[in-house]
């Protein structure tokens, strides 16, 4: 058994490589893992399945609806404070992606028109069936990216949305990074040294390491191919709900100062209507906002919310 789970990790790792090794240099937003332990705030008032089975869902409080969306090879754990934080005033949609942390990955025939396409079809379909009033979007990373492309594209269907460290157009810091690849280390499959430019966190580092074993690598290296080939910077001229942006300054140290990661997210995002769209910066944390500065991330996430529905 440990055999199988070690040649599965390295699996993983070899679909990343080039990817993740150039991409953390750069603050391109890779999310491969998040805490190995499921959600523990309160009881969910449900567990659902998408009925495409894009996505598993767990359901916490009740109130305005929000849906909360992880990244690569992530589980709805990742946001475990922030249920905790928000679920006595709002009704909170906690997904684990298809691929990811043990849900199962896309059939052969999901795939044909590409994973985010189907997902944020999915994620549409989900909030007309269960009849969400125009819910708020909260995504890190991948999360992120399709939390931007939903505001973009469907600003109708959605109350607005918060793209935690994720990015409109991954692919063009990808390019950037090529020309700083002799930089990086030569070691190329230590998953803990990935875990720690994600995150400072001792104890989430285990958990990043450890949630690797649970994800299908096929589905980890297929989508961040696509993320990488996105280009959705263009589209957001024709957002038309309010949208946070939460970036983490510390994300391509030591490879990016922190002014060279704000500028990345500031040139990435220009865009984006200054009437619709704001970003602020966690000074102090990596990737993963949720591990290094959970009660910035939690305060920032209710001001948005209590802004948005006082309005």
């Amino acid at each position: 058994m440990q055999t199988t789970l070690k040649t599965k990790l390295k699996t993983t790792l070899k679909t990343f490589n080039t990817v993740m090794l150039i991409a953390t240099a750069a603050l391109l937003q890779v999310n491969t893992a998040t805490a190995n332990t499921e959600v523990t705030a309160a009881a969910a008032v449900k567990q659902v399945q998408a009925s495409c089975q894009c996505f598993s869902v767990q359901v916490y409080g009740q109130g305005p609806a929000i849906l909360l969306i992880p990244g690569v090879a992530s589980s709805g754990s990742v946001w475990q404070s922030t249920v905790e934080a928000l679920k006595d005033n709002y009704q909170l949609h906690v997904l684990t992606l298809a691929g990811f942390a043990g849900v199962a990955p896309l059939t052969a025939e999901q795939w044909s028109q590409g994973y985010l396409a189907t997902q944020q079809q999915a994620i549409l379909a989900y909030i007309a069936k269960n009849k969400l009033e125009k819910p708020i979007i909260i995504g890190h990373s991948l999360g992120g990216f399709l939390a931007l492309s939903l505001a973009a594209n469907h600003s109708e269907q959605i109350g607005g949305a918060i793209n935690v460290d994720g990015l409109p157009a991954l692919g063009e810091l990808f390019k950037q990074a090529k020309s700083q690849s002799a930089e990086m280390p030569a070691e190329a499959f230590n998953p803990m040294a990935l875990a720690k430019t994600m995150t400072s966190n001792s104890q989430w580092q285990q958990q990043i390491v450890a949630d690797m074993y649970r994800s299908d690598g096929i589905t980890s290296g297929r989508v961040m191919g696509e993320l990488m080939q996105q280009d959705i910077r263009p589209q957001l001229s024709n957002i038309r709900v309010p949208v946070l942006t939460l970036g983490a300054l510390l994300n391509g140290a030591p490879y990016s100062s922190p002014e060279q990661v704000q500028t990345n997210y500031e040139n990435q995002l220009r865009n984006a209507p200054a009437a619709y769209h704001k970003a602020v910066y966690a000074p102090d944390s990596r990737h993963f906002i949720m591990a290094d500065a959970p009660d910035w991330l939690n305060q920032q996430l209710s001001l948005f919310l209590a802004k948005h529905y006082q309005g």
